[in-house]
């Protein structure tokens, strides 16, 4: 266990540091949330279920006259998280995301990304815990 006080490394069962006797906490995380859930392979982001997961990205585009609006959704999900998001996302895309030039163009790419990063994730199961 590393000391947060001082950085030196101790038993991963003491309870103080042998080096400057600050009292050492049970678990300390490192790194970044990012860091911690690439690591693991279940547990939800999104709803936080126990079931399988996979990394996964979609993305929305809404077409204004003048702009658009983007958004998207990363991380690990379970398999109905997955299908929840693709397909706000994708449908959101489809029917709002053409009403501008440049969404014009970035519409067709949001689908085909999203339907891309969804067609690997259709054999996962669906698990409840």
């Amino acid at each position: 266990m590393l000391c947060q006080n001082c950085n030196s490394n101790t038993n991963a069962d003491a309870k103080f540091c042998h080096k400057c006797g600050e009292p050492l906490e049970e678990k300390q995380v490192q790194g970044s949330v990012e860091t911690y859930f690439a690591k693991q392979t279940r547990g939800c982001q999104l709803c936080g279920s126990l079931a399988p997961t996979k990394n996964v990205e979609f993305n929305q585009n809404i077409g204004m006259i003048f702009a658009r609006r983007y958004s998207s959704v990363k991380g690990r999900f379970c398999k109905k998280c997955i299908n929840r998001e693709f397909k706000k996302k994708t449908l959101t895309t489809l029917f709002l995301g053409w009403w501008s030039a440049t969404s014009l163009i970035i519409a067709p790419f949001y689908l085909i990304s999203n339907l891309v990063r969804f067609i690997p994730t259709i054999g996962m199961k669906h698990e409840e815990y």
